[in-house]
């Protein structure tokens, strides 16, 4: 796979990850879907939205492996962009 297809990727990955979660629940996107979290993870989130509906959106399986998929692509994107100690890897040494 060369670096512009691994773009693509990533990219569409992340699009699917959006419409997921617009799909699933209405009035959210990706922001609400983080939010709602790291709410549950007890870290200290500023906010002003609707938290009703965290422990459903945090605890949603098919959102949480969308996620993951994006992020792996995402991440094999800038490793082939940048090398394992680029980007995302680290530059130390």
């Amino acid at each position: 796979m060369g670096l512009q297809e691994a773009n693509s990727v990533w990219q569409a990955l992340e699009h699917s990850f959006t419409d997921l979660v617009a799909r699933k629940y209405p009035g959210c996107d990706k922001w609400h879907w983080l939010r709602a979290v790291a709410h549950v993870n007890g870290e200290n989130v500023r906010r002003n939205d609707d938290t009703s509906r965290d422990s459903d959106l945090a605890g949603d399986t098919e959102l949480r492996h969308a996620w993951e998929h994006y992020i792996a692509a995402l991440h094999a994107f800038y490793v082939m962009r940048d090398g394992p100690r680029g980007f995302l890897g680290g530059r130390g040494a």
